[in-house]
């Protein structure tokens, strides 16, 4: 898969060097990037780029500036390497950035507040969450074009594609329910409800879930099979069958769940529960929490390496560590004082971590075994998270 993908980069490379596209003007630029997978993308949002890093040298290579005021949320790569989009949440459009000559080749007006993202599996669309305008923007990827605008959403965050691109997942973090699209029409076909809404909230909801925390992600499991959707409000974890699109089993777990993370083995869903700073490890063969240990303040991300899990605790400035084949802590991985540290992404080779710290512009590289912590300064101003082609635990906040 690995050679496949980079004879299509290769052939993308000639093709910017020699076909003359007008829209690029690529003849004439300089092609910087020839493996898009050795590539660690950082997003910027105070600086208001998307940086690309060298996984070898941990070097700088360039990064696209997309223009003032974008505030870019997060950043994702094709497939084939050729793209990088980004949706900029104070400017209200999508970037499209060509990996290999890293230019912005198109800005894309959406609705309101665009964030998180997602591409089909065959890469033809990209479904941008608008979380502020309850819609979905998709676009073509062949024609760079937004060519349709799905409504109906309660603050949209992230999409999660079936693996064979029939259907979408949206989690509602506005609602208590998991949007389901129809890609070949593009259309919201269903509403999966997860849990009941206590009584008085569902008689004043205004009064009652005037700020609601409902579902902020759905995670897939390793077979595209079942679905697990945390719900911040309800302290639960549904369990969704696809081939059905309705819930098979709710499983409580911790207070104030932010999401569910799977392990790189398809054995494990871990849910960081903000409201008791607590971590859920749910058992996915028998679907129920078969742990749950102390954590810390704030958790933003869990990442997976070397046999460990690894938690971000973002106002602390640590990472808790806990071993996965006995689910015990171990350990604490101190990154730094006053920090603000955000959501990280893992190598392809589950070896080594790459955590984004807004408050000190720094990308943290964290072994996974040694847990060595190697910091690389003045990648840009806040950075909000990192993205690597075809890592397991490629996420937003």
């Amino acid at each position: 898969m690995k050679t496949v993908k980079n004879l299509l980069f290769a052939c993308h490379c000639l093709a910017l060097l020699f076909s003359g596209l007008a829209w690029a003007d690529s003849a004439e630029k300089e092609i910087k990037i020839t493996d898009p997978s050795k590539v660690v993308i950082i997003v910027n949002r105070d600086s208001n780029d998307i940086a690309f890093m060298d996984i070898d040298t941990n070097k700088i290579i360039g990064s696209v500036f997309l223009g003032k005021n974008v505030n870019p949320h997060m950043a994702m790569m094709s497939r084939d390497g050729r793209w990088v989009v980004t949706g900029g949440t104070r400017a209200n459009k999508a970037y499209i950035i060509d990996v290999a000559t890293l230019t912005l080749v198109k800005e894309i007006p959406v609705d309101f507040a665009p964030e998180h993202l997602a591409f089909s599996p065959d890469g033809r669309y990209y479904y941008q969450g608008n979380p502020d305008g309850d819609s979905v923007s998709v676009i073509d990827m062949a024609s760079l074009t937004e060519i349709k605008r799905i409504h109906g959403f309660a603050e949209p965050l992230n999409i999660t594609f079936t693996p064979d691109g029939t259907k979408a997942y949206v989690g509602n973090y506005g609602a208590h329910w998991v949007g389901v699209i129809d890609v070949t029409r593009h259309e919201l076909l269903k509403k999966i409800h997860v849990g009941t809404v206590p009584e008085i909230a569902a008689l004043d909801p205004e009064r009652y879930l005037s700020e609601i925390k409902g579902i902020s992600h759905v995670a897939m499991s390793n077979d595209g099979r079942y679905l697990y959707a945390a719900d911040g409000d309800l302290g639960i974890v549904s369990v969704i069958d696809s081939r059905e699109d309705k819930v098979i089993k709710v499983i409580r777990v911790g207070a104030d769940p932010w999401r569910a993370y799977m392990s790189h083995d398809g054995r494990y869903a871990v849910v960081a529960n903000n409201g008791d700073e607590t971590v859920s490890f749910i058992d996915t063969e028998k679907n129920e929490v078969v742990a749950t240990l102390e954590s810390g303040p704030d958790m933003m991300g869990i990442n997976f390496a070397s046999h460990k899990a690894f938690v971000i605790s973002s106002s602390s400035g640590f990472l808790y560590v806990y071993d996965m084949e006995t689910l015990k802590p171990a350990g604490r991985i101190k990154i730094g004082l006053n920090l603000q540290i955000e959501t990280a992404t893992t190598d392809t080779a589950a070896h080594k971590l790459y955590l984004a710290s807004s408050t000190d512009h720094s990308i943290y590289v964290i072994d996974g075994a040694t847990e060595e912590v190697v910091r690389v300064p003045d990648v840009g101003l806040y950075p909000w998270g990192t993205h690597i082609l075809d890592s397991k635990d490629n996420y937003c906040h």
